[in-house]
């Protein structure tokens, strides 16, 4: 009994010894924590310092720049012509709009009486009416610091509906709650909101999709896709049933536009351009996405032989 209430008093001394060293294990954590938060903000620093002094490195070289240089640049090149490097269009206020349009355009939608362009290595853009119109998603976009990762995808639709993708893989949005779960589901490419509010189509990184209440047409186009077609690059929808959907060999499928749309879309296709994308949004407006037909190759005369 007196061995028990010797315990009681002065304690274990091998207990208070683990207690010792449990807390001084925990300020070791603690201090390793704010080490590695201070190496990350340092790291970070110097990334943005050796970045700016490559950039002045390569501007000044003779010779122009290294090869992963011009490998990018020839990327960006591939990439432009993939997306579309030209545009025609229907919206409002189109004389400011086909003025912000570039090559360099990555991602555009069209809210009602609005529109935001997104460019490579540039600011988002957009028309006037665009902060009115969509104020959710206007604060998403301007409300981040400078250094911030920029947006490199957005999407609009009715009812307030919107998507939006930053660099580091953040992302906002306003939908139904079965868009949301399927957002969540895995890491998105492209989301497209179509009439109603759960109308809404979902491409991921990975290939696959999914959708709900979008046209008949169209789905039944995507359920017949098997293992063997090409893959879907592009779906867009429309708040009037519109819809198109591309596929990465360029070939291309729409339905339920408006009459001037299939006129202008015809035209288009007559001049030997190649459409790869159609943007819709309220009240018909809507943006084509195409590639000028190439130039053909010179025809060498009879008679005339070959160097």
């Amino acid at each position: 009994k007196r061995a028990g209430t010797g315990t009681a008093q002065g304690g274990n001394p091998r207990d208070q010894r683990a207690q010792e060293l449990t807390l001084l294990l925990a300020k070791l954590d603690e201090h390793a924590k704010q080490i590695a938060e201070e190496r990350g903000r340092v790291a970070a620093e110097l990334a943005k310092v050796l970045g700016k002094v490559n950039l002045q490195l390569n501007v000044g070289v003779e010779g122009g720049p290294d090869k992963s240089a011009a490998q990018k640049k020839a990327e960006l090149a591939a990439l432009k012509e993939a997306r579309g490097k030209c545009a025609a269009m229907c919206v409002e206020d189109i004389e400011k709009v086909a003025k912000m349009w570039t090559s360099s355009v990555s991602c555009v939608a069209l809210g009602d009486g609005c529109c935001v362009f997104l460019s490579d290595n540039a600011l988002p853009s957009w028309s006037d009416k665009f902060p009115s119109t969509c104020p959710q998603l206007h604060e998403q976009l301007v409300s981040r610091p400078e250094d911030a990762p920029r947006p490199v995808y957005l999407a609009i639709g009715s009812e307030d509906r919107f998507y939006v993708r930053f660099a580091d893989g953040k992302q906002e949005w306003i939908g139904s709650e079965e868009c949301t779960e399927d957002i969540k589901r895995k890491p998105v490419s492209r989301v497209t909101f179509g009439r109603d509010w759960d109308d809404y189509f979902i491409l991921y990184k990975d290939g696959s999709c999914k959708f709900a209440g979008v046209p008949p047409k169209l789905a039944a186009k995507l359920q017949a896709l098997s293992p063997k077609s090409p893959p879907i690059a592009n779906v867009t929808l429309g708040p009037e049933g519109e819809w198109f959907v591309g596929f990465t060999d360029g070939t291309w499928e729409m339905g339920g536009c408006s009459d001037a749309l299939g006129d202008k879309v015809g035209a288009t296709i007559k001049t030997g351009a190649q459409i790869r994308l159609i943007i819709f949004g309220p009240n018909d407006a809507w943006i084509i996405r195409y590639n000028k037909p190439s130039a053909p190759a010179p025809k060498t005369p009879k008679g005339t032989p070959l160097a």
